[in-house]
């Protein structure tokens, strides 16, 4: 834009001049080493012009020729990253072909003349890491780091996560622990970190990224996946302690468990359990009672129906009083077991035929079975109680998984 208006410029004095010189050309003398040249101003203003582009062709051609060798040098040299940017591109198509020692090989013959030198990297650790070359794959990284320490990083992150697909834990968790002191706000790292530990089980490191995890603002961390993780650790807690038989640490644990995670029915299940582990039968029953007067679930009621209670019929008054109040989901079939066990250990097996009649007529599981069973072996009822077992165990055999062929 300069430039057209620079030339706009100069063409329009030199029409004023023309039309000006015209009218009036005068005269211009030049004496210069002996020669005379006499001629009008219109003349001197072409023969400077003639002169201006004359030098300027004369300039150009001696830069031209002076510059040689400098347009050689850089011929080659794009001729060099022209090679290097098509070995790149071949050696990516030899990685989705699955030859890894070609596409590694490509990948790292040109790479210092190439446009962008860091992805002949990228390509070349993917290789190594398919060929399960994981040693090979870090010294590279020591490499990209003296060359090309900006993007070190990135390429770190990159290794730890296809480690981690490839269940390689060791070195993932390594290298992204080193990630996240250098950069201990990155979201990507960090989430990754979270990730790894939690497949490694490591509550205890994983407990202390909670709070950071909850305070991201990360597209990557869904309220799904945040929930799973904090379970994770919560649950793989409770059970750490319940095998250290520490009940004070397992009691303030529970204590400071989030509210909107207290409910969920696995964690009430593994804290009950290890209560039980802990010879405390007393508060594992207190947890799931809690839990069934607020939001009754089929797996806390059966949980709590498998602590053998100490007053059978007072469990069963408390069982009509949760299904009563309870919010929750128990469906029929759960309640009807529960009320028929219960009243079959208190001595009430009228009540307990009677709460299982309705399932027993429609498709009934294993554990139904076997109580039914039960109360017939009690009644003396030899071949009812012999029916009934086969079928329990024939509705156990339509669940397990098939035994592999030889």
């Amino acid at each position: 834009m300069k430039r057209l208006a620079v030339v706009l410029v100069a063409l329009l004095f030199a029409i004023a001049a023309a039309v000006y010189f015209v009218r009036d050309p005068g005269t211009a003398d030049i004496a210069l080493l002996g020669w005379h040249l006499q001629t009008s101003a219109l003349g001197l203003f072409a023969l400077l012009f003639a002169s201006f582009i004359a030098l300027s062709l004369a300039w150009r051609i001696m830069a031209a020729l002076l510059n040689i060798p400098a347009f050689w040098r850089q011929r080659s040299a794009r001729q060099k990253r022209a090679a290097a940017d098509e070995q790149l591109l071949q050696a990516w198509a030899e990685l989705v072909r699955s030859r890894f020692d070609i596409a590694g090989k490509l990948a790292l013959s040109q790479h210092t003349h190439a446009s962008i030198a860091p992805m002949h990297y990228v390509v070349a650790t993917e290789a190594l890491l398919a060929r399960g070359d994981t040693q090979a794959a870090l010294n590279l990284l020591d490499e990209v780091r003296r060359n090309f320490p900006r993007f070190a990083d990135y390429l770190a992150l990159h290794m730890a996560n296809r480690l981690h697909a490839q269940h390689n834990l060791a070195p993932a968790i390594e290298l992204l622990h080193a990630l996240h002191i250098h950069h201990p706000k990155d979201e990507a790292i960090t989430c990754a970190l979270a990730e790894a530990l939690y497949s490694v089980a490591d509550w205890e490191k994983l407990a202390t990224l909670l709070p950071v995890l909850r305070r991201l603002n990360w597209p990557g961390l869904t309220e799904q996946q945040l929930q799973r993780l904090s379970l994770g650790v919560y649950r793989g807690l409770i059970d750490q302690l319940a095998r250290q038989h520490k009940p004070e640490p397992l009691a303030a644990l529970w204590a400071n468990i989030p509210k909107d995670l207290r409910g969920n029915t696995n964690l009430l299940i593994s804290v009950a359990q290890a209560w039980l582990m802990l010879k405390q039968p007393a508060k594992a029953e207190l947890v799931l009672e809690k839990a069934l007067a607020h939001h009754g679930t089929n797996e806390t009621l059966r949980a709590w129906i498998a602590i053998p209670p100490a007053n059978p019929a007072q469990a069963l008054g408390q069982l009509d009083g949760f299904m009563n109040q309870s919010r929750g989901t128990v469906d029929e079939a759960t309640r009807a077991y529960a009320t028929a066990y219960l009243a079959f250990l208190s001595g009430d097996e009228e009540r307990a035929q009677q709460a299982l009649a309705p399932s027993l007529v429609s498709q009934p599981d294993a554990p139904t079975l076997k109580l039914a069973a039960d109360i017939a072996q009690h009644q003396r009822d030899s071949v009812q109680a012999l029916a009934l077992m086969t079928q329990a165990y024939q509705r156990l055999t339509l669940h397990l998984p098939q035994a592999p062929q030889a």
